[in-house]
């Protein structure tokens, strides 16, 4: 009953700070901030499983959201979306020093929940990797009981390897972190391990494959994506703060003044003061890896803070290197160690507290204020942060012209103007988001690729990688009349939002006139070739279905099982 209890009350707790943290983005409509972007019915288009257009960033999690959205609106999915990641988070980096006793359980909680890493990869919009940041501390205790050789933990952690992997980095990241405790030396069954192992692989295949299939590689840019120094304290203690993401637009305002290093500077004092109580309730394969992938996340993020010239040499040249562009995100495995250490630590101290004052009350406070300690210094997070999260409806608009691109027999895709990868709309209350038109209209819609940043005072152009859009912006900045271009690409219309004035290439006919989007039918294009490999394509996803099939049938067998086992003992007992 006491171990039911501490469930419940760490549950209670991540759920009430969840609500507190998310606020007005739990309501219906959408939040559209950053590359956060749902729509309520999204169609399953080529390029969603990485056939055409650029690198498969978002393979499979478009996949996935055209499959899920339809019959349930997307609003739901995204309010689901976010509430699991922030519980996954808070209750799985409990559950791994719940040995630690209840109060370092909670203090874990709070710390990874309410901090700078959550809140600037909320306010980018960077859903799907949170939900992994999410699963990563329940993926580290399936993997140390799969070692274990414990009934139905294999299958669990393949679920949960496949939830991250709706991200390519989140993928990479539960795994990395998680496959040196599965394959742990000693434990059980090792060939099976191994095969488990290999279908958490396979579940890269969706995302891997295209990007094989892509014909350029990764642009450089990594001066552009490096951490950010938030405040005058430098590049390291931001980073050991969980902070400095490269957008300064959604860095919370409190983290630039003196809490931020005072909460840093305190986490730090509790994560020594636990280190000893963490290794011993989480174990040695959990807590050295943990350690090892921390200090690897910490030298990527600095390495581009301090070198951006090395990161940018790795990016380009290195396969798959464009991953390592954006460094501060792969502080999640520190944000774990952190805030684990952090707890065990301050329950520790309590203790020790306690003891000495023989005061139980003094203790209590001393974990009261680790509680407390977050949210104090990062107080601009609650509500959605203070509002910025709040959902909005998409214009009428928006549904007339998806019924009309849906209906009409013409052929050919949609540009998009203005030529603009980030949008900024007045219905969406001034704040700038990827450009929803791909993901709500039912054809392809082609949009600039490339990304203008602000770094400095100077405006930087970091290169897009889809060949077909580089040409159509070419074409556009040209000052020539684009309609060749645009019927040798394929594009049969043309898309303007925001009532923006653009010139018009010849033959445009206006189809559906409005106050925030306009659409016209352009001469019949060129049919555009068939996309390479799309037996390999189609192959890959089929396969990691089945790996997730497999794995759902072995969750439910070993629940079968456990409670088959349980009903024999109570009658045997007779209770």
């Amino acid at each position: 009953m006491t171990e039911r209890w501490r469930d419940r009350a760490v549950v209670g707790l991540c759920a009430a700070l969840v609500v507190v943290l998310l606020g007005p983005a739990l309501g219906p409509g959408y939040v559209l901030a950053g590359d956060m972007v749902f729509v309520p019915d999204q169609v399953l288009l080529p390029w969603m499983v990485g056939l055409g257009g650029g690198l498969p960033r978002a393979v499979p999690q478009d996949t996935v959201l055209a499959v899920l959205t339809g019959p349930v609106p997307g609003w739901v999915w995204q309010s689901l979306a976010l509430l699991a990641a922030l519980l996954l988070l808070g209750t799985g980096v409990a559950a791994l020093v719940r040995p630690a006793g209840r109060r370092a359980a909670l203090v874990a909680a709070v710390v990874a929940v309410w901090s700078p890493y959550v809140a600037e990869r909320l306010l980018i919009g960077h859903w799907s990797l949170l939900l992994a940041v999410g699963v990563l501390p329940w993926a580290l205790h399936h993997a140390r009981a799969a070692r274990d050789d414990v009934a139905g933990s294999w299958a669990r952690w393949l679920l949960l390897v496949a939830v991250a992997s709706l991200t390519v980095t989140g993928g990479l990241l539960v795994l990395l972190v998680t496959l040196p405790v599965l394959l742990w030396r000693g434990g059980a069954a090792y060939p099976r391990r191994l095969a488990v192992g290999a279908a958490g692989l396979a579940l890269q295949l969706p995302w891997l494959i295209p990007a094989l299939n892509h014909p350029a590689g990764a642009p450089g840019g990594a001066d552009v994506f490096a951490l950010r120094s938030e405040g005058p304290w430098g590049a390291l203690v931001t980073a050991l703060g969980t902070g400095g993401i490269w957008n300064a637009t959604v860095v919370p305002g409190s983290r630039t003044t003196v809490l931020a290093p005072l909460l840093t500077l305190v986490l730090l004092v509790l994560a020594w003061s636990g280190r000893t109580a963490l290794r011993a309730a989480v174990g040695r394969p959990v807590a050295v890896t943990l350690l090892v992938a921390s200090a690897l996340g910490l030298v990527v993020a600095l390495l581009g803070a301090w070198w951006p010239a090395a990161t940018d040499t790795l990016v380009t040249r290195l396969p798959g290197g464009g991953l390592l562009r954006d460094g501060q995100k792969w502080l999640a495995p520190w944000l774990v160690l952190l805030s684990a250490s952090a707890g065990c630590g301050a329950a520790r101290l309590g203790a020790i507290t306690a003891r000495r004052a023989r005061d139980r009350l003094a203790g209590s406070a001393l974990v009261v204020a680790a509680l407390l300690l977050p949210i104090a210094c990062l107080p601009d997070l609650a509500w959605g942060a203070l509002g910025r999260l709040r959902t909005v409806d998409y214009p009428d608009d928006w549904n007339r012209v998806r019924a009309v691109l849906a209906a009409d027999p013409a052929p050919g895709d949609v540009v998009a103007l203005p030529w603009s990868a980030f949008r900024v709309y007045g219905w969406n209350e001034g704040r700038t988001v990827l450009d929803p038109a791909p993901r709500f209209m039912t054809r392809t819609v082609v949009t600039d690729q490339d990304l203008v940043v602000s770094r400095q005072g100077t405006l930087v152009v970091v290169p897009g990688d889809d060949p077909r859009a580089a040409r159509i912006g070419t074409a556009l900045r040209s000052g020539v009349d684009v309609g060749p271009t645009l019927r040798r690409e394929g594009i049969g219309w043309l898309l303007v939002e925001g009532g923006a004035r653009v010139d018009l290439p010849e033959g445009a006919a206006e189809v559906v006139t409005g106050s925030d989007l306009d659409l016209y039918r352009l001469p019949a294009p060129d049919p555009v070739p068939a996309a390479d490999g799309v037996a390999a394509v189609v192959a890959a996803n089929l396969l990691a279905l089945l790996v997730v099939v497999g794995a759902a049938a072995g969750a439910v067998v070993d629940k079968i099982r456990s409670r088959r086992r349980r009903n024999g003992r109570t009658e045997a007992t007779g209770w």
